[in-house]
């Protein structure tokens, strides 16, 4: 085989890769260096027709990772009792499957103590955080979970940036993880955790301090930290 067709063979097979991503994001990055790889092979042969459709996907792929970049999203929490809350149980028993792969000894536990918390994205639920008050005033992260359309960082850094910051309130507050799934550790090294001690099961420590700015003194009449809502924070 040819070398110039060695390239449209390969460009062909980014394409198809791209159509199997589950963000949408990666979808369009992908999708943009195949159709780019197809278009110059389409003037390479030449076949202006391959060549002006995927110079003309190029630029869709391109637009529309532009808009994503220059959207804003509003990102929230809201917490509840994990044995107490209906659409909690529906939520991890819909993504049992995917769970299963990221954070494999997860085991709900209605009495040790556990709070769940749904991180909001233009009020969508896109991640989950089931975590409990250690005995040594740490938070031990039972499950962190996002859906895989949502994907990108984006809810983790803000929960484990802004919405962190803001609970810590000027006060050292560290999160602790266990983890035994490359891909998970993976993830959390790129949060900023560090990796410790291993436990019987093989699993890996991983912890995060955070330190929020100090309170500001409260003005008669005014809103709490606690109440006032969460910014918007750049895609």
């Amino acid at each position: 085989m040819k070398a110039l067709e060695l390239f449209g063979t390969a460009a062909s097979v980014v394409v198809a890769v791209s159509l199997m991503m589950r963000n949408l994001k990666w979808l369009r990055i992908i999708n943009l260096v195949g159709a780019a790889g197809f278009a110059a092979y389409g003037a390479a042969i030449p076949a202006y027709p391959v060549f002006v459709l995927n110079t003309f996907i190029v630029g869709i792929d391109a637009w529309y990772l532009w808009r994503m970049k220059a959207t804003r999203d509003t990102f929230g929490t809201i917490e509840g009792d994990p044995a107490a809350w209906p659409y909690l149980d529906e939520f991890i028993a819909f993504h049992r499957r995917d769970i299963a792969r990221y954070a494999p000894s997860y085991a709900p536990d209605p009495n040790g103590g556990w709070r769940a918390e749904f991180i909001l994205r233009d009020m969508v639920p896109v991640a989950l955080m089931i975590f409990r008050k250690a005995d040594d005033g740490s938070v031990e992260i039972g499950l962190d979970y996002a859906v895989p359309s949502h994907r990108d960082f984006k809810s983790a850094e803000f929960y484990f940036g802004k919405a962190a910051e803001k609970i810590a309130g000027g006060q050292e507050l560290v999160f602790v993880e266990w983890s035994d799934v490359a891909a998970h550790q993976r993830y959390l090294e790129r949060l900023g955790f560090v990796a410790g001690r291993r436990d019987a099961m093989g699993r890996t420590e991983y912890r995060k301090t955070v330190k929020g700015p100090s309170p500001a003194p409260k003005a008669p009449g005014t809103a709490s930290l606690a109440s006032a809502p969460d910014k918007t924070v750049k895609n």
